[in-house]
């Protein structure tokens, strides 16, 4: 399934899409929802997955894959009060999001702040490269803030982080949203300088397995997880 050129809806997260491709390929040469956002996009089956371009829809869900999987870029920021939409990538293969940034951030809101959405990456027989992660909840006006979105990543090779910052704090209010967890399920290796943030609130960071550099002494990490752990 190719897409050579845009892609776009014609009302903003109105329009879902749903592929199968089988033991095929899906393509996205150009920006997708860089004129109109999405709605809900699944991929329910694919060997190698590759947007070339930006990525902008409600959410992002692919279930199945046995090849690689890059995005540069993606955007699931939710509408006007509304909360954030997920992004969840699931293949045996590679995957890659680390030419660009994963935004899953609230919506403003007009009230209490909106949620962020849940990033989960999982890799069953490979590698994840991961770039910037925003997925801040939204601030409240006049009342609490939305909470963090959860990031988790598991693969069964390493997780390279590129050098760059993850950020799942809760958004400003008349209290502060919790933030979101931060969980890497296996080996990390930092390829650049990271920031891990879960804000000013609960949040907890959490590396499972073994966490290395790339050269010795070489990449600096910098983690702040509030009242979280």
């Amino acid at each position: 399934i190719t897409f050579s050129g845009t892609l776009n809806g014609t009302t903003a997260q109105g329009q879902n899409l749903g592929l199968t491709a089988g033991t095929g390929n899906v393509t996205f040469t150009g920006a997708v929802g860089g004129g109109t956002a999405l709605g809900d996009v699944t991929i329910n089956s694919a060997q190698n997955v590759l947007a070339s371009s930006t990525f902008v829809a409600k959410s992002l869900t692919q279930s199945a894959g046995t090849g690689t999987t890059t995005f540069n870029g993606i955007t699931t920021t939710g509408a006007a009060d509304a909360v954030g939409g997920a992004v969840s990538l699931t293949t045996a293969g590679a995957i890659s999001v680390s030419g660009g940034t994963i935004t899953t951030s609230g919506g403003t809101a007009s009230a209490a702040g909106q949620n962020a959405g849940d990033v989960t990456l999982t890799s069953s027989g490979s590698t994840v490269s991961l770039g910037a992660v925003t997925a801040t909840g939204s601030a409240g006006t006049g009342a609490a803030g939305g909470t963090g979105g959860v990031v988790s990543v598991s693969s069964s090779g390493n997780t390279t982080l590129t050098g760059a910052t993850i950020d799942t704090s809760g958004g400003t209010g008349t209290t502060q949203g919790a933030g979101g967890n931060v969980t890497f399920n296996n080996n990390v290796v930092l390829s650049g300088n990271e920031t891990i943030t879960t804000g000013a609130t609960a949040g907890n960071i959490t590396f499972s397995g073994t966490l290395n550099g790339t050269t010795a002494q070489g990449q600096n990490l910098g983690l702040t997880a509030g009242t979280g752990n």
